[in-house]
């Protein structure tokens, strides 16, 4: 058995004190070699050691610094922070907390539904996990019920709207203290009403610090122009799901082309599951395709289209 299915991340993958402090301090500048050896000395952290005792950190190790970095900016002494990490080590696996918030949705409890995922976020359950491995899956289950008749218009109605709520307020939580990254222009495709998906990537982006001005489903060719024109964005991102609506991506980039026909317009990119099968055509249209369709794929490209010149070291 390997270190990775033992648990176990190997020892190439982790990282000294040195650069871990190097790298908490961009985000929290007070971070110290010290600072790190007091939280293991109070046994809140547990670093791995080489055979000559040198600290050897993890990407969760890291993650967890991160967090208890965050409750210290909260003014939470220790003891609040060691039984937040207790209750935080005995969350449910993404996936199970994703049936758990799907049994609540079709047994009618809302409340209690939107109470269990922002515990998981106040216990450090990353922002990626909640919206990919939670929402996106109860909400792809919610529309096949939906689709079949296992599940009223109205619950799916109701549905969306907690989602909605729930990812406006988790994004909230989440964005950039200052954000100083690139600036994007967002928004669903004429004629597409599904926008949750780009609700979700828009809270991450601007988790990374960057500047995205969202301008929500079914946005007509001449309010994407108005968009650009007014932010001079570095990037546009459109969502478009359904591929009787693909044709309209094409047409929006080429009225935001010709309306910057003095200046060179920024990258128009699309993601959505019509893409795929559409990549060419797009392509051919002068847009970028996004054929990953995972959260984690969709950020990593929208941050790898961006001009390298407008990406700052907080968003990396």
């Amino acid at each position: 058995m390997n270190e990775r299915q033992n648990g176990r991340q190997p020892k190439s993958d982790l990282l000294p004190i040195g650069s871990v402090v190097r790298r908490l301090q961009e985000t929290h500048p007070s971070v110290s070699q010290s600072s790190l050896r007091f939280l293991e000395r109070e046994g809140l952290i547990e670093p791995t050691r080489t055979p000559g005792g040198h600290r050897l950190y993890s990407e969760a190790d890291i993650e967890r610094i991160q967090q208890i970095k965050a409750w210290q900016d909260q003014r939470l002494s220790l003891d609040q922070i060691r039984e937040r990490l207790e209750q935080r080590d005995r969350l449910p696996h993404p996936g199970d907390l994703a049936d758990g918030f799907l049994q609540l949705i079709l047994s009618a409890q809302l409340a209690d539904a939107r109470a269990l995922l922002l515990h998981a976020d106040s216990l450090g359950m990353p922002l990626a996990a909640l919206f990919g491995e939670v929402l996106q899956p109860v909400l792809y289950e919610v529309g096949l019920r939906w689709e079949d008749g296992r599940m009223l218009v109205a619950q799916e109605k109701e549905t969306s709207e907690l989602a909605r709520d729930l990812i406006a307020e988790l994004s909230q939580r989440h964005d950039a203290t200052q954000p100083d990254g690139p600036s994007l222009v967002a928004g669903s495709v004429q004629g597409e009403r599904h926008e949750l998906g780009l609700r979700m990537i828009s809270g991450l982006l601007r988790s990374r610090g960057c500047r995205v001005h969202y301008l929500g489903a079914d946005v007509a060719h001449e309010f994407f122009i108005e968009a650009v024109e007014l932010h001079q964005p570095d990037a546009v991102l459109i969502s478009v799901k359904l591929e009787a609506n693909v044709e309209q991506v094409g047409a929006a980039a080429e009225r935001i082309r010709a309306a910057l026909a003095a200046d060179p317009a920024p990258p128009i990119l699309a993601g959505g599951e019509a893409v795929a099968s559409s990549a060419d055509h797009l392509r051919q249209r002068g847009v970028y395709p996004i054929v990953d369709t995972t959260l984690d794929g969709v950020i990593d490209t929208v941050m790898g289209k961006l001009p390298s010149s407008a990406i700052g070291q907080d968003v990396i």
